[in-house]
């Protein structure tokens, strides 16, 4: 019996939340600003992650994407238009920033691009690509 919780534990290890994501990189041309989201596979908007970096300053939503300060989702969408996602700060009261996607697809293209605006930062034209 022990024996057999010991290889549901691994398996269940094994098994983690990161083996079913998708990354998503958007960066300005300038390579002034960029974020990186982690993203659930299994349909809708399902979040898992981010980290963001504009100005010589950074962001992450958990300390596992690097050294930043520390932001969180707040609300946001994802339908056949494109992404919106909206940051907060690690309490949820102050508005951190905003991710406005658009998506455009012909054949085999599929393009995301869109804005990202860092409240007392700026405002950046970014385009994506999947990591």
């Amino acid at each position: 019996m022990r024996n057999r919780l010991v290889l549901a534990a691994l398996a269940a290890s094994l098994s983690t939340p990161a083996l079913a994501t998708q990354g998503l990189l958007c960066q300005a041309a300038d390579g002034d600003a960029e974020i990186s989201l982690s993203l659930g596979t299994a349909g809708g908007l399902g979040f898992a992650g981010a980290s963001m970096a504009a100005d010589g300053r950074s962001w992450v939503t958990d300390p596992a994407y690097g050294e930043g300060e520390i932001f969180t989702f707040g609300q946001g969408m994802s339908d056949p238009a494109g992404i919106r996602i909206d940051f907060f700060d690690d309490i949820v009261n102050d508005r951190v920033a905003e991710l406005r996607l658009s998506r455009a697809e012909e054949g085999d293209d599929i393009i995301l691009a869109g804005t990202l605006r860092i409240v007392g930062v700026g405002a950046w034209a970014l385009s994506c690509q999947e990591q």
